[in-house]
This record gives structure tokens, C-alpha cells and sequence, in this order.
């Protein structure tokens, strides 16, 4: 079992390219990179980067998304890195068991993040 605590940390060090070498982390990156702003056709399922953490980044033109969400009939996962254009840069990891179905709870505790550091000093 993976603990959000240990998902962070994987993912910081990816993110700082010191995961497995260099430019392996480079290629995960690469893989978890999002486009939160990509339209969705109606009809068609959310993905990774316009469901979970990437809802809170909808209204936040410049922003920038790394994830990987996962969710099962009693999860609803997602580790994120974000790039906010105030220049703050943060990894979110935020996992909920028994709510599955409630969307909007990776979506709110994002939310509260990036209000947090959009006002914080830089």
C-alpha cells in the first residue's frame, strides 16, 4: 500500500529529476503532463486532466498540471504538481476512500491549495 506521504515524496522527486536518473524522470514527467483547459465533448468521460485536480485550475489561465489520478468503485485518487503563474509550485497528493463518487472533494481541497499559495509571499 502506498501512503499519500510516500506518493509526494515519488512524485517531488520526479519532479526534481532525481527519481531514477535524470532523464528518466524527465519522460515520467513528461507522461503526467495535463491540459487542464482541454474542452470536453459532450457525452465523453473527464480525464486526468480536467477531472480532479485539474477542475481547481479551470479558472487560472497560465497554470500548468503534472498528475496521476487513479480511482476504483471505493477510491478516488490523484497526485498532482502545480505551476501556478504567481510562479508557486506545489505537489498535492489527495486520496479518499468510500467517496468515490463525489468528484468534487479533490477538486475543493485543490481549490483551498491554490487560493493558499496565490496569497502567500513570494
Amino acid at each position: 500500500m502506498l501512503t499519500t506521504d510516500a506518493t509526494a515524496r515519488l512524485l517531488t522527486e520526479i519532479v526534481a529529476g532525481e527519481a531514477v536518473t535524470a532523464k528518466r524522470s524527465a519522460e515520467m514527467l513528461e507522461l503526467m503532463k495535463r491540459d487542464p483547459f482541454k474542452k470536453i465533448e459532450e457525452g465523453s468521460e473527464p480525464d486526468q486532466g480536467n477531472a480532479f485536480t485539474g477542475l481547481a485550475l479551470r479558472d487560472r489561465p497560465g497554470a500548468k498540471l503534472w498528475s496521476k489520478a487513479g480511482w476504483t468503485s471505493q477510491t478516488r485518487h490523484d497526485a498532482a504538481h502545480v505551476e501556478l503563474p504567481n510562479g508557486a509550485r506545489f505537489v498535492l497528493v489527495t486520496f479518499t476512500t468510500d467517496h468515490a463518487y463525489e468528484r468534487g472533494i479533490i477538486e475543493s481541497v485543490a481549490r483551498q491549495m491554490i487560493e493558499h499559495f496565490e496569497k502567500a509571499p513570494r
